[in-house]
């Protein structure tokens, strides 16, 4: 029977739709297949010009079949093995265009069902190893991201992990420096999609941070010292795609807002715009825009202690170029601040590299307060902090040097507060203060936080004037080393207690939102007492649902529905009853606070309430991760660059052309903008009365601006 001529795609295209009709095309394009790759493996004396035809028909023939070959048994039993064994086999010799389709043919393959995954894997990791060609290994990265997507669960996706993390850490040849980058890469990609964000992924990019190759090593620092940043969504693309949808109907939403434009302004008008913007922008919106927070990597490492040992180590070494010895710095100084570590040696080798003459030195002071915490041994700092005080607080130094110094210090001392108790402390704690009078702002602004800081943990250092007028913590004194206050209650407790009575502040309305939105408040409460009697009266209690925790009390219930609790026993009752002779001190006993059992619920409540209060007291009790903003002197601060004053200008500009005003024109403004032709008679008036008032006289000496000025000088 004769075979009608077609071309591949167009042959392609029939076969799909009915595969059966065309066998006998496919067949006699499979046979061409195996002739071609016959002849590609015996030939290799012939012309260069035959030879690149045959690889460009041979790599026509395998994309065709690893499209159809999936309907035939015949083709879908050999092509799959033999084009490994070709790859495999002739990997380094062939052309990178032939081997580049090749590839692709494979990944093909796979998609069809033709070829195993895990074998498909192990491939192009070899293929990453021993050849190096740029297009093929960024080729053969996608295709394993894409497939570990897909796979991200199950045994396959189990197994896809294995063979990455397998890579990532085979030192056992001697070029696997380059599949072991690739695998890193394609870690840091998958935890950036949200496939991979487990501790397994995270823990085997720390063991790839601590490798001895520098490129592999790297990969993996710069995953850590990254991610925390600026953390990737998994809704980040279709959030972009309908920002300005969402961007017009927020402008429709805030236009319709009644804003009270023609009435009086009271406070309570201006509440209820307040009030009215924020629950139209939280629809026009909606509730699909709160990012869920993911859990950072760093906190999910194993051995954290074993992998700051080796990034010191490294770095101690002086093997490599500044820069990354600072990566390496900067990734232990992150994981001791996020862990609690007690790195000694750290802080004795940061020693070194703590001085102005430093190009680096703001960020290596960075690194050098954010290791420090409470569990750190004093002694081992005031070493550090005495020869930081030296090399940067100094009159030598330029001001923004000795800015730098007094905020490092501040933070270091905020950050380990048993410093302050160190008997060396004393004069220099007064030293530092003392630059609250220097001429330069930078200085004193830096001083007067430091002071504050003092203020806060150990008042009794300063002198008297600087102690502050708070005098219940006039005698404060930060807390030994290694140790702690239990509490008796759970912080934040007083915040939930306000929130539930709504009694809050108006600051706190925003957080009141959040809190109102969390699930399940109320549902939490568990009887905390013995006893039938108990039971029904804290079944009797009001929707606030503070118990009785005494089981033979009777206290009767406030207006607001908390109940007050009897924590002692009927002799302690008596016996205090017969000490107290009069009303008065029974009015001024203390009431205890209401037992109750929190629920997940009402700890996220908390912590929202919480971080709101700190917010608006002004202090950082969350003393995490330090950036080169936060003991930046002031004068940087206020400096701007070429091109962010180019920039404010050109914006003032706008705005004053588009007429943004605040209130009404000035005349001289009117007239700015008023046509030419309608005021030229009024300008030419008014130039020459100001002739004639200069001149004394008809034909009189017309005295200029400049010389005016002049006489006001003499």
């Amino acid at each position: 029977m004769k075979v009608r001529q077609h071309s591949l795609p167009v042959l392609q295209n029939l076969l799909k739709r009915d595969p059966s009709a065309y066998r006998e095309e496919f067949e006699a394009i499979w046979r061409q297949y195996l002739a071609a790759l016959e002849a590609f493996r015996l030939g290799g004396a012939s012309q260069k010009k035959t030879r690149g035809d045959d690889e460009r028909k041979l790599g026509d023939l395998a994309t065709f079949v690893a499209h159809c070959g999936v309907h035939y048994k015949e083709a879908s039993k050999r092509f799959a093995t033999d084009l490994v064994a070709l790859l495999k086999d002739r990997c380094a010799t062939l052309q990178p265009d032939l081997r580049l389709r090749l590839a692709q043919a494979a990944a093909l393959a796979r998609s069809k069902g033709l070829l195993d995954p895990l074998v498909l894997a192990d491939l192009c990791f070899e293929l990453i190893r021993r050849v190096r060609d740029k297009a093929l290994r960024q080729f053969l990265a996608d295709h394993v991201v894409r497939d570990c997507k897909k796979a991200s669960s199950g045994t396959l996706g189990r197994n896809l992990r294995r063979c990455v993390f397998k890579a990532a850490e085979d030192q056992s040849e001697a070029n696997s420096a380059a599949s072991a980058r690739v695998a890193v890469d394609v870690l840091v990609r998958l935890y950036a999609c949200g496939s991979w964000t487990d501790a397994a992924t995270v823990n085997c990019l720390g063991r790839c941070a601590a490798d001895e190759r520098a490129r592999v090593a790297l990969g993996a620092v710069y995953f850590f010292l990254g991610v925390d940043r600026a953390p990737v969504l998994d809704s980040e693309s279709s959030e972009n795609e309908n920002e300005g949808e969402k961007g017009r109907d927020l402008k429709n939403a805030l236009k319709a807002v009644d804003e009270h434009k023609h009435s009086k302004k009271t406070r309570a008008r201006a509440r209820q715009t307040k009030r009215a913007k924020k629950a139209a922008k939280k629809k026009a919106l909606g509730k699909s825009e709160r990012a869920e927070p993911k859990f950072p990597a760093m906190q999910l490492l194993d051995d954290p202690h074993r992998l700051c040992d080796a990034l010191l180590a490294r770095a101690r070494r002086q093997v490599d170029a500044f820069e990354q010895r600072v990566a390496r710095l900067d990734l232990c100084s992150r994981v001791a601040c996020t862990h609690r570590l007690q790195l000694v040696a750290f802080y004795s080798y940061m020693r070194r590299y703590l001085k102005p003459s430093q190009e680096q030195a703001p960020r290596l002071l960075v690194l050098f307060a954010q290791a420090c915490h409470e569990l750190v041994p004093p002694d081992e700092l005031v070493p550090i902090i005495r020869h930081v005080a030296d090399a940067f607080v100094s009159d030598r130094n330029a001001s923004e040097a000795m800015a730098l110094g007094i905020n490092a210090l501040r933070e270091v001392c905020g950050r380990c507060p048993a410093v302050l108790d160190e008997p060396e402390m004393l004069g220099l704690v007064r030293d530092l203060a003392a630059y609250s009078k220097h001429r330069d702002k930078s200085v004193v602004v830096a001083a007067r936080g430091w002071i504050n800081i003092v203020r806060e943990h150990h008042p009794q250092l300063l002198q008297k004037k600087d102690r502050g007028r708070d005098k219940a913590r006039s005698k404060a004194t930060p807390l030994s080393f290694g140790a702690d206050v239990a509490t008796s209650s759970v912080p934040g407790e007083d915040l939930l207690r306000l929130y539930e009575r709504g009694q809050l502040p108006e600051e706190f309305e925003d957080v009141v939102e959040a809190c109102n939105d969390l699930e399940g408040g109320g549902d939490g409460w568990v009887d905390v007492s013995d006893g039938e009697e108990d039971g029904a009266a804290a079944a009797d209690n009001d929707k606030d649902g503070w118990e009785d925790a005494d089981s033979g009390s009777d206290d009767e219930e406030d207006e607001d529905g908390w109940v007050d609790v009897d924590q002692g026993s009927d002799s302690d009752a008596e016996s205090n009853a017969g000490s107290d002779d009069d009303g008065d001190a029974d009015e001024e006993e203390e009431v205890a606070p209401a037992a109750r059992v929190l629920s997940a619920e009402d700890f996220a409540r908390i912590k929202l309430l919480k971080a709101r209060a700190d917010e608006l007291k002004g202090t950082a009790t969350n003393r995490g991760l330090l950036s080169g903003a936060d003991i930046v002197p002031e004068a940087v601060k206020r400096r701007t660059t070429v091109e962010e004053r180019k920039a404010r200008q050109v914006l003032d500009r706008e705005k004053f052309q588009l007429k943004t005003h605040a209130g009404g024109k000035t005349n001289s403004e009117k007239r700015r903008t008023k046509n030419y032709l309608m005021v030229q008679k009024k300008k030419s008036r008014l130039n020459g009365l100001k002739k004639r008032k200069l001149g004394s006289g008809k034909g009189g000496k017309q005295q200029l601006g400049r010389d005016k000025r002049k006489r006001r000088r003499l």
